[in-house]
């Protein structure tokens, strides 16, 4: 079990950064509750471990060596934070913040993207 919310979106961070589907499926298990939900600008809904497993792997298909890092640690309160990150791309760097919302398990049940 992951003992803290920085914890929990250290992993959720590091498993952006693995290069491969088996990789993302054993790295979002740990954080990602099985219902959960991801939206972002160009998705409107990702539904559990397979989901943003499947996500990940079409983004590093995409920009193969993209590295993801936390900008700012989260914030958070009542099961529910942001934190800002930074994602290193060929043509610079990107920055974005993500809303999240997780259990007691410190598993994320909706993470909403935003860059």
């Amino acid at each position: 079990m992951i003992p803290s919310v920085e914890t929990m979106i250290e992993q959720y961070v590091d498993t952006w950064n693995a290069d491969n589907l088996e990789a993302y499926k054993a790295g979002f298990a740990t954080c990602w509750a099985p219902e959960a939900i991801y939206t972002d600008p160009g998705h409107a809904l990702i539904q559990g471990v397979d989901g943003i497993a499947d996500l990940a792997l079409y983004s590093w298909n995409k920009l193969p060596g993209r590295k993801f890092n936390i900008l700012k640690r989260p914030v958070f309160h009542h099961n529910s934070g942001k934190y800002y990150w930074t994602v290193a791309l060929p043509e610079g760097p990107r920055q974005g913040l993500d809303y999240f919302e997780f259990n007691d398990q410190f598993q994320i049940t909706r993470l909403v993207s935003f860059f």
